[in-house]
């Protein structure tokens, strides 16, 4: 199979080809990419491809590859990422997907390789790719229900909205923390002008930054759009909406509709104290205009200590790793507002 790289004439063809690749699950989504599906890889502000396989009547397939500057063992390094990989229902299990998959090894160039797919898919493996992949570690999407005030925990810490003359004091704080977290971005800057995205920085008594978080609303570039409920969750829904309106809440949509959160991004803290307290002032400022918050961690990370008690619906997605680090112990850092 022939892959191309995609022109801006095929915009159409590939918001309609994500509207037909849902991730199922207990929560079942697909991810709406209109009107311009390309947004979100510019905003990566990096070198970045996005590969087509047509069928008939234009692309039935797709992948996106990027390299960006990440924490590698410690060191900067350019770091490749596969993503989007999309094959329309009609067209699986012909080879679409390894033939992707090969295109992007080859676009990303020489160095470590990650990307995600959700636990338990057993498709992904070294045998149907044609090349070995390591499954790294789990990332776990916890969303948070913005249903309930949740109590200020007891601190010292001082948490207002960041601007711009915070940026420096953020950009330090970041290289300090992130160099022990593996594929950490490289961050030279926090651009505070992107639509819908507000930063909460949290201060020691002495006036010391010891944390922040970006929460994003990504609405004008993606919407998750729900395209089914298990059982379980179906029920939990009704539950949820009997209880929105007496909290202010927006309720969880029927199958179709788009679902109402905002996600972490950057999360950058010493410890799970700090990024509690700054998640518990996100949650509590954003109640009544959103239903829930999300976050992604590694399993294996201490900060998810953090999200005790928070009653978060976890989602699994395991990082496969080409050509990784030697330390397979540090913590993964992966923003999941990419996916």
């Amino acid at each position: 199979m022939r892959v191309r790289d995609a022109r801006p004439s095929d915009n159409d063809a590939l918001v309609a080809l994500a509207a037909q690749c849902p991730m199922d699950g207990d929560l079942s989504l697909c991810i709406d990419r209109s009107p311009d599906f390309f947004a979100l890889h510019r905003l990566g502000g990096q070198s970045w491809r996005v590969g087509v396989i047509d069928g008939d009547d234009g692309p039935i397939a797709c992948v996106g590859v990027a390299r960006r500057p990440a924490f590698v063992d410690g060191r900067s390094a350019d770091v490749g990422y596969i993503g989007d990989l999309k094959v329309h229902p009609a067209h699986r299990r012909r080879g679409t997907a390894r033939a992707l998959a090969q295109w992007a090894v080859a676009a990303a160039g020489s160095g470590p390789l990650i990307a995600t797919v959700l636990a338990g898919n057993t498709a992904v493996d070294a045998s149907r790719l044609g090349f070995s992949v390591t499954r790294w570690t789990t990332i776990r999407s916890h969303s948070i229900n913005l249903l309930w005030r949740r109590r200020i925990p007891r601190s010292a810490l001082t948490v207002r909205p960041g601007g711009a003359d915070d940026v420096p004091e953020m950009v330090a704080l970041w290289g300090r923390l992130a160099a022990s977290r593996q594929f950490a971005p490289v961050h030279e800057s926090f651009p505070l002008n992107v639509p819908g995205l507000d930063y909460l920085l949290a201060h020691r008594p002495d006036g010391k930054l010891a944390g922040f978080v970006g929460l994003w609303d990504q609405h004008a570039i993606k919407q998750m759009r729900v395209t089914g409920y298990s059982p379980r969750l179906a029920g939990a829904r009704v539950a949820f909406n009997l209880a929105a309106p007496l909290f202010g809440a927006p309720c969880l949509p029927r199958s179709g509709g788009a679902l109402s959160y905002r996600t972490v991004v950057n999360p950058c803290a010493a410890d799970a104290a700090t990024l509690r307290t700054l998640l518990v002032h996100g949650c509590n400022g954003l109640r009544g205009r959103y239903s829930f918050v999300t976050i992604g961690l590694d399993s294996r990370d201490p900060l998810s200590r953090a999200l005790t008690g928070m009653l978060a619906q976890p989602t699994d997605v395991d990082l496969l790793v080409l050509d990784g680090p030697t330390d397979r112990t540090a913590p993964v850092h992966f923003e999941i507002s990419t996916v």
